[in-house]
């Protein structure tokens, strides 16, 4: 694939259906040499972009979200194909990306700041102070291969509804359909150079994220990518707005609804094939009903339909490739090791094909029951005795991105998410819950900053105050004369 916005002088790759291994399409590699020019291609078109009214910003984003909506039914197929994402989540997918850029086009209209009350204090009550939030520049983002349509537009849309320019760095993996949202913003009439993508490896994003004339990196990915960018930048106290990892628990207490807590916890650990950050990897519950968990869980994931990701009966699709599955069944192996019990599913893959499998009393001192997060298809039980047991097993993962707690008594509930030191916590629900409107974060190695409406629009900008001294009429003082 080549495109006017792609800058890459390197060779071209195939990319590859993880499903099958058939060739889904080719894209031009760039190069370590190609990022200075994709930087000064974004300095150059930022001048503008960033003096432009929000009113003709917000036009293009509006007009790029049309042109998603249009195409969603063939992005959603590329996507399923080169991800291994099935049919159905991979279209929802595309159509979240076009609402969340209609999202960012609202904001952009209407996010104007605000005046300071500076006139409430003693000696400014002739002054007037408008408080701005204005883009921070060029800014990189880093896109992972498990959502990539998603938050290409949840990064990408709001540093350029704030005014930024951006330089997208699409996952080696599956990068078309990225590419293909890419193309309808520029369609929509994004400046040239104000967008541009460079498609590589580790060694492009490492030199892309480090470069100088970089403002900030908005970057989704491990935690090994976060901190290697982080060290990587310390010395330029460059912005950062990372999310990482996340080795998500669920607490189930004796008196939870067990069938709601089985059909909750798959409909969020199934997403992508298990290869979502804020998905339940770890189910935590009361020794009493260990057992029948275990057991409601095992019969429902045996369940689920393994095959061809564009196939609309398909449930579970292979994951990105195959050293992806190698990993999670060595995982898998070594949890036995440590002491949990392979109760569904076999500590084995083939190629990038891993079934769902499940782990029953697992141990709490087992890598995977702290901050060995599993990506795929797997689901750890691990039993429980008090609560305050409960929170000490979720607060050993330093990967704190979300967590659930499922019970009947709220108020116990409650008291539970509490202490959980995580990002987010739903009770009596998957802890996958992601609706754009609230603050999508974790804690710790999960990450720093927040997504969603608004949120990520706030990261990729910074305030000014501009004072206006002055400028009031002087006022009566009270008891004066009028």
């Amino acid at each position: 694939m080549t495109a006017p916005f792609l800058v890459a002088a390197g060779s071209e790759t195939e990319v590859l259906a993880p499903a099958d291994e058939s060739v889904v399409g080719a894209v031009r590699l760039s190069t370590v040499d190609d990022v200075p020019k994709a930087v000064e291609r974004a300095r150059g078109a930022l001048h503008d972009w960033r003096r432009a009214s929000p009113f003709d910003r917000a036009g293009v984003l509006t007009r790029a979200a049309a042109l998603i909506r249009e195409r969603a039914d063939e992005i959603g197929l590329l996507h399923s194909r080169e991800s291994g994402k099935v049919i159905a989540q991979a279209k929802k997918e595309v159509q979240g990306a076009a609402f969340l850029l209609e999202e960012n086009a609202h904001i952009a209209r209407f996010d104007a700041g605000y005046l300071a009350p500076t006139g409430a204090l003693p000696g400014g009550e002739k002054d007037m102070t408008i408080v701005e939030r204005v883009p921070l520049g060029v800014v990189v983002c880093v896109i992972p291969f498990n959502f990539p349509v998603e938050l290409v537009i949840e990064k990408a849309g709001a540093a350029l509804a704030a005014g930024n320019a951006v330089i997208v760095k699409p996952p080696p993996q599956n990068p078309l359909a990225t590419i293909e949202v890419v193309s309808a913003l520029v369609e929509a009439g994004v400046p040239d150079g104000l967008i541009s993508v460079v498609a590589g490896g580790r060694e492009v994003s490492a030199a892309l994220c480090s470069a100088e004339g970089v403002d900030a990196v908005s970057l989704t990915g491990s935690v090994a990518a976060g901190v290697a960018v982080a060290k990587s930048t310390a010395h330029l106290l460059r912005p950062l707005h990372l999310e990482l990892g996340g080795n998500g628990a669920a607490v189930v207490v004796e008196d939870a609804d067990l069938d709601h807590v089985v059909s909750e916890t798959l409909r969020g650990r199934l997403l992508m094939n298990g290869q979502a950050c804020a998905a339940t990897k770890r189910v935590v519950v009361e020794r009493s009903v260990a057992e029948e968990l275990a057991d409601r869980l095992r019969n429902a994931l045996g369940q689920a339909r393994v095959g061809d990701p564009t196939d609309p009966e398909s449930d579970v699709g292979p994951l990105i490739d195959a050293p992806s599955a190698a990993r999670v069944a060595d995982q898998v192996s070594r949890a036995v090791d440590q002491g949990g019990r392979l109760a569904l599913g076999e500590a084995s893959s083939d190629r990038a094909w891993f079934k769902p499998a499940l782990l029953s009393g697992l141990p709490e001192d087992a890598e995977v029951a702290r901050d060995d997060e599993i990506f795929g298809p797997v689901v750890s039980v691990i039993p429980f005795e008090g609560d305050g047991h409960a929170v000490g097993i979720v607060n050993s993962s330093r990967l704190a991105l979300t967590a659930a707690v499922f019970s009947a008594d709220i108020g116990r509930a409650m008291a539970i998410a509490q202490q959980l030191e995580v990002g987010g916590v739903v009770i009596n629900g998957t802890n996958n819950y992601r609706p754009p409107v609230v603050p999508f974060g974790g804690v710790g190695l999960a990450g720093t900053g927040r997504e969603g409406i608004g949120y990520t629009y706030d990261e990729l900008t910074r305030s000014r105050f501009i004072a206006l001294r002055g400028i009031r009429p002087p006022g009566t003082p009270m008891g004066g004369e009028a």
